[in-house]
């Protein structure tokens, strides 16, 4: 069984994590629907790119962040535990989702 201290360490680098992931995921995101491969599949991301690049940046950090700065606060309660890992797995897909559509950026170049 893990200590408590140890636990709280992993939660702090999977709430980093994505932190992290979720900015790789808002880059893509911009570079994608910039180059016209995409369109953000978010409504919500669709309505933050109304305010332009900067705006987007802006509403898609802040709410992860706030909502994982909340789920680190009750790193305590397992559902809150489960939910940053679950941010983990999905941020993850998501970016692996983007890299493996990286082709289309390549072709819409030419």
């Amino acid at each position: 069984m893990s200590s408590p201290s140890s636990t709280a360490r992993t939660l702090t680098w999977a709430a980093g994590l994505v932190i992290v992931l979720n900015l790789v995921d808002a880059l893509w995101t911009l570079v994608f629907i910039e180059t016209g491969v995409a369109d953000a599949a978010n409504p919500l991301m669709l309505r933050a790119l109304d305010h332009g690049w900067v705006g987007f940046m802006a509403i898609k950090l802040a709410l992860v962040s706030l909502s994982v700065l909340l789920l680190w606060r009750l790193r305590h309660r397992r559902a809150a535990a489960l939910a940053l890992w679950s941010g983990v797995m999905a941020y993850t897909l998501v970016v692996a989702y983007h890299v493996s559509n990286a082709h289309h950026l390549v072709v819409a170049a030419r």
